[in-house]
């Protein structure tokens, strides 16, 4: 194990051990109704000095788990798209308004834009005009987007995310007459 860029280990857990054994002690000693003397050795009962050796243990397994953990994160290798890694930045966007001219139960699919891999497709509720008064009914079925009930409402000016291979397979419904949605995804080099 690689031991070089790991972080110095913080000294408030040495800290944090002793005032717990400080707290231990002055339960244990109150527990047993026992008067403790002024002192400049400290002494720690057997039992105090076996919680805190086991504190320690603890605390040593604690921090080597999180060193690995370190370690692994360390050695992501960062825009590798499918290697565990983030994808590529995007080279454009892609941007459509879709319309709802008819209310519910009248429903409207989504243009085809194809959503790289990594990328999500962003839908807006808004119009040209400005923002919608009605809620816009999102769903994976055109039956879906006609109703409510197995539908996704989008509020007006609110954005939805979703991380799909192509935006026609989305539909929606409007409340309102002429009110719709804007569609952007980003896109990287095929």
């Amino acid at each position: 194990m690689d031991n070089r860029n790991r972080p110095a280990r913080p000294r408030f857990f040495i800290t944090a051990i002793a005032a717990i054994a400080a707290a231990i002690e002055g339960a244990l000693l109150l527990s047993r109704k026992t008067q403790a003397t002024v002192s400049t050795v400290v002494g720690l009962s057997k039992e105090v000095m076996d919680l805190l050796i086991a504190i320690a243990q603890g605390t040593g397994s604690i921090i080597e788990k999180l060193d690995d953990i370190l370690d692994a994160i360390q050695d992501i290798e960062p825009g590798a798209p499918g290697s565990g890694g983030y994808p590529d930045n995007a080279d454009g966007i892609t941007s459509a308004f879709v319309a709802c001219p008819f209310i519910q139960p009248q429903s409207f699919r989504l243009p085809t834009i194809v959503v790289p891999k990594g990328m999500q497709l962003d839908i807006l509720a808004r119009n040209p005009a400005g923002v919608n008064t009605g809620i816009i009914w999102i769903s994976g079925t055109e039956v879906g987007a006609r109703g409510n009930t197995q539908a996704r409402p989008l509020i007006p000016g609110a954005t939805l995310g979703y991380k799909v291979k192509n935006a026609n397979s989305i539909w929606i419904g409007s409340t309102v007459a002429g009110e719709g949605v804007y569609v952007t995804v980003e896109q990287s080099p095929q």
